[in-house]
């Protein structure tokens, strides 16, 4: 077998493995590889241990790679589970947090609601007494109530 025989370029590994050959380019370079030094004429050509590494790469995220995760999604757009996990957890963390700051303001205007009904009862008594005193004549200021 000669050296040329040993190397497959991009597009023949996607298809082997079902992706397009932008996914596999993709996870290489995530991988750290710099697929620059593997070009030979325009074109990339991968040795048996690059090959190895992209056919791990897609064992250990399976249906990421090959879309086995969903059919309705390309393969190039499959979600990603683990940020919507912590995403949920986050925004589950601010609904909570959320609907306790409601709830004290909630309190916080029917408190102040009690408030402003007895400082016009207040009020009310006052406007009373103040009309009844309105009304006595000058000579009743002096006898008590």
């Amino acid at each position: 077998m000669s050296k040329a025989a040993e190397k497959i370029t991009i597009k023949e590994l996607a298809d082997e493995l079902g992706v397009s050959k932008n996914t596999v380019r993709n996870q290489l370079i995530k991988a750290g590889y710099d697929l620059a030094q593997y070009k030979e004429n325009g074109v990339i050509k991968l040795d048996k241990g690059l090959i190895s590494v992209a056919r791990s790469i897609d064992q250990k995220l399976p249906g990421q790679l090959t879309g086995k995760l969903t059919r309705q999604l390309p393969v190039n757009e499959v979600p990603n589970i683990v940020p919507s996990e912590r995403e949920f957890l986050f925004l589950k963390e601010q609904l909570i947090e959320k609907d306790k700051q409601i709830s004290e303001l909630t309190q916080m205007v029917r408190d102040q609601q009690k408030l402003t009904f007895l400082q016009q009862q207040k009020n009310d008594q006052l406007l009373i007494e103040n009309q009844e005193l309105k009304q006595r004549k000058w000579w009743q200021f002096w006898k008590s109530n």
